[in-house]
């Protein structure tokens, strides 16, 4: 396989892509489809953007095959290689084209371009990249790293990687890593959404421009830690194996996140029965039970959308949730997740235990509000879905969320009620720190945690 054919297999994959969008982008959209698109769209990016910095050209792998059936592995990759970037750039177009801009086809370079000058450079040590990517490479091969944390951790060090503008790894100093840490303070949250196509630095140089004129959000404090945290680690693997002397990045200081309870808002009953009237107007099953058996339990949504059948089931003949991680695609954050939350008296009468009964085995929910890849988040479309109408109720208080703000409203209203605290911790899923009930206590008794429950009183 020339160079020749591999760039004309790629040019024609462009042009059936752009044929693509746009037959899409003459659709009819509505804005809450039109959102997910473009969450969509980021999330593909970013995915392209870690597989390529990780030299894991899987995404395109099965595409190379179907285009070039038999081919050598060599070959394979590296048309894998090539489609991948070719993906990546017409989502960039597409995403420009959703933002109101002109739709341009991008022009990819021939693989026989000239190199350029800083091409043709011999280097001393690797670049930034490079560590950066064998870093991955050793962390997924040691299962340190799941499928998920690949991708985000990709996509984390190739906002360091551009930051810090790809220096061979040898001549970071102290000084740049301090600049870094100055600039992830001030880097915009959600950047791919908010400056689509744009790369790391020019998305922070955008969001400094449009701060005379309108505010950008910028990385929370908590996200601001683990990017640096993430460039402590690489830097001190990249010590530890010989490509640095001494690591720079110990410079690098946490930024105070405040108190752990400021960080979501419990909801009052007006934002209840808002975000409850306008849930309302939905018409699938699971936006209507999902949210109410969250106002009801306190659990997570990742564990709610996992749910089956076989876990609302009785236990000492009470109905309960039995939070579990019983398949591949069923996970739990933590070892104190695993739990059975009683089902709230008020979800039985609204009609819970009626439409399990009458779902097949299997998941409660269906398939387009999960994905089957082990590198995504279950709930990201749900969790979009969720928090636009939560926004579309008039909740608009940034602390208060639609994936978190439940939990806080179950443990705030219990506390009011004088229920114990070591209880509250057993329907919530969190380590119950008490020495008293967490060492020697034993987990609550089934019935107790009901009694406790239903003092829960809502709006709904």
């Amino acid at each position: 396989m020339t160079r020749e054919q591999l760039d004309q297999i790629v040019s024609q994959y462009l042009s059936k892509t752009f044929e693509q969008i746009e037959d899409r982008l003459a659709m009819e959209w509505c804005e809450v489809s039109q959102g997910v698109h473009q969450g969509d769209l980021c999330e593909e990016a970013e995915r392209l953007s870690a597989g390529l910095s990780r030299i894991d050209y899987s995404l395109g792998l099965g595409e190379a095959q179907e285009l070039l059936p038999g081919a050598q592995e060599e070959t394979l990759r590296t048309l894998a290689r090539r489609l991948m970037e070719a993906k990546l750039e017409v989502i960039k177009a597409e995403l420009k084209a959703l933002s109101g801009e002109p739709l341009r086809m991008p022009v990819m370079r021939p693989v026989g371009h000239p190199p350029t000058k800083a091409q043709e450079q011999v280097t001393p040590t690797p670049r930034l990249s490079e560590v950066a990517a064998r870093y991955a490479e050793e962390r997924v091969a040691r299962n340190n790293w799941t499928p998920r944390s690949a991708v985000q951790y990709g996509g984390i060090h190739a906002v360091i990687v551009d930051l810090l503008g790809d220096p061979e790894v040898a001549s970071v100093t102290k000084a740049s890593m301090r600049q870094l840490g100055l600039d992830l303070v001030k880097y915009p949250a959600n950047a791919q959404k908010r400056f689509p196509g744009a790369s790391p630095r020019d998305a922070l140089a955008a969001a400094e421009e449009a701060e005379t004129i309108k505010p950008v959000p910028r990385l929370a404090p908590n996200s601001v830690n683990m990017y640096q945290q993430a460039a402590r680690s690489l830097f001190k693997w990249a010590e530890e194996n010989d490509y640095i002397s001494k690591s720079p990045a110990g410079v690098m200081r946490y930024v105070d996140t405040g108190l752990a309870e400021e960080d979501r808002d419990p909801f009052d009953d007006d934002d209840l029965r808002a975000y409850f009237g306008k849930l309302d107007e939905e018409t699938e099953p699971y936006m209507h039970w999902i949210p109410r058996i969250l106002a009801f339990s306190g659990c997570r949504l990742g564990e709610v959308a996992q749910l089956e059948k076989a876990d609302v089931r009785q236990d000492q003949g009470i109905w309960v949730f039995d939070i579990n991680a019983s398949k591949p695609l069923k996970r739990l954050k933590n070892k104190y997740s695993k739990r059975l939350v009683p089902v709230h008296p008020r979800l039985i009468e609204l009609g819970l235990l009626d439409f399990v009964h009458d779902r097949v085995d299997g998941f409660l929910w269906p398939a387009e509000i999960r994905t089957n890849e082990l590198a995504r988040s279950s709930i990201d479309k749900l969790q979009r879905r969720l928090a636009y109408r939560l926004r579309a109720a008039g909740v608009t208080h940034p602390r208060k969320t639609a994936a978190h703000s439940f939990r806080h409203t179950v443990s705030d209203r219990l506390q009011a009620v004088n229920v114990q605290g070591y209880m509250i911790s057993q329907i919530l899923g969190h380590k119950n720190s008490d020495m008293s009930t967490g060492r020697y206590g034993g987990k609550g008794q089934t019935p107790m945690l009901l009694e406790a429950l239903s003092k829960l009183t809502l709006p709904i």
